[in-house]
Protein backbone atom coordinates (compact mmCIF):
# COMPACT_ATOMS: atom_id res chain seq x y z
CA UNK A 1 0.00 0.00 0.00
CA UNK A 2 1.38 3.42 -0.91
CA UNK A 3 2.30 5.91 1.78
CA UNK A 4 -0.41 8.38 0.73
CA UNK A 5 -3.03 5.64 0.97
CA UNK A 6 -1.72 4.59 4.38
CA UNK A 7 -1.98 8.22 5.49
CA UNK A 8 -5.57 8.42 4.22
CA UNK A 9 -6.46 5.21 6.08
CA UNK A 10 -4.93 6.69 9.26
CA UNK A 11 -6.87 9.94 8.86
CA UNK A 12 -10.14 8.08 8.32
CA UNK A 13 -9.40 5.81 11.29
CA UNK A 14 -8.99 8.86 13.52
CA UNK A 15 -12.41 10.09 12.38
CA UNK A 16 -13.94 6.65 12.96
CA UNK A 17 -12.42 6.54 16.45
CA UNK A 18 -13.83 10.00 17.24
CA UNK A 19 -17.27 8.76 16.16
CA UNK A 20 -17.10 5.65 18.35
CA UNK A 21 -15.65 7.64 21.26
CA UNK A 22 -18.55 10.10 21.05
CA UNK A 23 -21.04 7.23 21.00
CA UNK A 24 -19.28 5.61 23.95
CA UNK A 25 -19.47 8.85 25.95
CA UNK A 26 -23.16 9.20 25.10
CA UNK A 27 -23.77 5.59 26.14
CA UNK A 28 -22.00 6.25 29.44
CA UNK A 29 -23.99 9.43 30.08
CA UNK A 30 -27.30 7.75 29.27
CA UNK A 31 -26.56 4.33 30.78
CA UNK A 32 -29.65 4.47 33.03
CA UNK A 33 -31.88 5.12 30.03
CA UNK A 34 -30.17 2.33 28.09
CA UNK A 35 -30.63 -0.06 31.01
CA UNK A 36 -34.30 0.91 31.14
CA UNK A 37 -34.81 -0.40 27.61
CA UNK A 38 -32.66 -3.49 28.09
CA UNK A 39 -29.19 -2.40 26.98
CA UNK A 40 -26.37 -2.79 29.50
CA UNK A 41 -23.37 -0.45 29.29
CA UNK A 42 -20.55 -3.00 29.02
CA UNK A 43 -22.05 -4.99 26.10
CA UNK A 44 -22.87 -1.73 24.31
CA UNK A 45 -19.30 -0.45 24.69
CA UNK A 46 -17.93 -3.83 23.59
CA UNK A 47 -20.23 -3.76 20.56
CA UNK A 48 -19.09 -0.25 19.64
CA UNK A 49 -15.45 -1.31 19.91
CA UNK A 50 -16.05 -4.43 17.79
CA UNK A 51 -17.80 -2.28 15.20
CA UNK A 52 -14.81 0.08 15.17
CA UNK A 53 -12.38 -2.82 14.79
CA UNK A 54 -14.48 -4.20 11.91
CA UNK A 55 -14.47 -0.75 10.30
CA UNK A 56 -10.69 -0.50 10.44
CA UNK A 57 -10.29 -3.96 8.91
CA UNK A 58 -12.84 -3.18 6.19
CA UNK A 59 -11.11 0.13 5.44
CA UNK A 60 -7.72 -1.56 5.10
CA UNK A 61 -9.25 -4.20 2.82
CA UNK A 62 -10.88 -1.50 0.69
CA UNK A 63 -7.56 0.32 0.38
CA UNK A 64 -5.78 -2.83 -0.82
CA UNK A 65 -8.56 -3.65 -3.28
CA UNK A 66 -8.67 -0.10 -4.62
CA UNK A 67 -4.93 0.03 -5.11
CA UNK A 68 -4.90 -3.37 -6.81
CA UNK A 69 -7.76 -2.33 -9.10
CA UNK A 70 -5.99 0.91 -10.03
CA UNK A 71 -2.71 -0.89 -10.67
CA UNK A 72 -4.39 -3.39 -13.00
CA UNK A 73 -5.29 -0.61 -15.51
CA UNK A 74 -8.04 -2.90 -16.80
CA UNK A 75 -11.50 -1.43 -16.30
CA UNK A 76 -13.42 -4.69 -16.64
CA UNK A 77 -11.14 -6.53 -14.20
CA UNK A 78 -11.21 -3.64 -11.73
CA UNK A 79 -15.00 -3.46 -11.84
CA UNK A 80 -15.42 -7.19 -11.36
CA UNK A 81 -12.82 -7.43 -8.62
CA UNK A 82 -14.19 -4.52 -6.57
CA UNK A 83 -17.75 -5.88 -6.72
CA UNK A 84 -16.65 -9.38 -5.71
CA UNK A 85 -14.45 -8.08 -2.89
CA UNK A 86 -17.28 -5.84 -1.67
CA UNK A 87 -19.65 -8.81 -1.47
CA UNK A 88 -17.01 -10.88 0.34
CA UNK A 89 -16.42 -8.03 2.81
CA UNK A 90 -20.15 -7.78 3.57
CA UNK A 91 -20.56 -11.53 3.99
CA UNK A 92 -17.58 -11.73 6.35
CA UNK A 93 -18.96 -8.82 8.40
CA UNK A 94 -22.38 -10.46 8.67
CA UNK A 95 -20.84 -13.79 9.73
CA UNK A 96 -18.71 -12.05 12.37
CA UNK A 97 -21.75 -10.05 13.48
CA UNK A 98 -23.72 -13.27 14.04
CA UNK A 99 -20.82 -14.95 15.84
CA UNK A 100 -20.00 -12.03 18.13
CA UNK A 101 -23.58 -10.78 18.44
CA UNK A 102 -24.75 -14.12 19.77
CA UNK A 103 -22.53 -13.65 22.82
CA UNK A 104 -24.13 -11.85 25.79
CA UNK A 105 -20.94 -9.78 26.32
CA UNK A 106 -21.32 -7.97 22.95
CA UNK A 107 -24.40 -6.10 21.81
CA UNK A 108 -25.07 -6.72 18.10
CA UNK A 109 -27.04 -3.48 17.64
CA UNK A 110 -24.16 -1.45 19.07
CA UNK A 111 -21.77 -3.33 16.78
CA UNK A 112 -23.83 -2.33 13.74
CA UNK A 113 -24.02 1.27 14.95
CA UNK A 114 -20.27 1.22 15.58
CA UNK A 115 -19.71 -0.13 12.08
CA UNK A 116 -21.44 2.96 10.68
CA UNK A 117 -18.30 4.80 11.73
CA UNK A 118 -16.84 4.11 8.30
CA UNK A 119 -19.17 6.75 6.91
CA UNK A 120 -18.33 9.15 9.72
CA UNK A 121 -14.63 8.56 9.14
CA UNK A 122 -15.03 9.44 5.47
CA UNK A 123 -16.95 12.59 6.33
CA UNK A 124 -14.49 13.64 9.06
CA UNK A 125 -11.32 12.89 7.03
CA UNK A 126 -10.92 16.41 5.59
CA UNK A 127 -11.34 17.93 9.05
CA UNK A 128 -8.86 15.46 10.58
CA UNK A 129 -6.41 16.19 7.76
CA UNK A 130 -6.62 19.96 8.27
CA UNK A 131 -6.46 19.69 12.06
CA UNK A 132 -3.81 17.06 12.72
CA UNK A 133 -1.96 16.28 9.50
CA UNK A 134 -1.45 19.65 7.82
CA UNK A 135 1.29 19.52 5.21
CA UNK A 136 4.32 21.57 6.12
CA UNK A 137 4.48 23.04 2.61
CA UNK A 138 0.98 24.52 2.62
CA UNK A 139 0.16 27.88 4.10
CA UNK A 140 -2.13 27.85 7.14
CA UNK A 141 -4.86 29.84 5.37
CA UNK A 142 -4.79 27.99 2.06
CA UNK A 143 -8.34 27.22 1.04
CA UNK A 144 -9.72 24.29 -0.88
CA UNK A 145 -10.14 26.48 -3.96
CA UNK A 146 -6.48 27.46 -3.84
CA UNK A 147 -5.52 23.81 -3.45
CA UNK A 148 -7.64 22.91 -6.49
CA UNK A 149 -6.02 25.68 -8.51
CA UNK A 150 -2.60 24.35 -7.57
CA UNK A 151 -3.49 20.80 -8.57
CA UNK A 152 -5.75 21.36 -11.58
CA UNK A 153 -4.52 24.65 -12.98
CA UNK A 154 -5.08 28.32 -12.39
CA UNK A 155 -8.35 28.74 -14.30
CA UNK A 156 -10.37 30.99 -12.00
CA UNK A 157 -13.64 30.21 -13.80
CA UNK A 158 -13.26 26.46 -13.21
CA UNK A 159 -14.25 26.86 -9.53
CA UNK A 160 -17.70 28.28 -10.27
CA UNK A 161 -19.85 25.69 -12.03
CA UNK A 162 -22.78 28.11 -12.39
CA UNK A 163 -21.00 30.15 -15.05
CA UNK A 164 -21.26 28.96 -18.61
Amino acid sequence: MSSSLKHLVLEMSVGMFAYVLLLGILAFLFQNGLAGIGFLLKPVLAGLFCGFAADVLMLIHMAFVTEKAADSQNEAYANKMTVIQSVIRRIVFIVILFILGSRPQIDAVAMIIGALGLKAGALLQPLVHRTFFRDEGSAPGESTIEERRTVYGNDENSDDSSRA
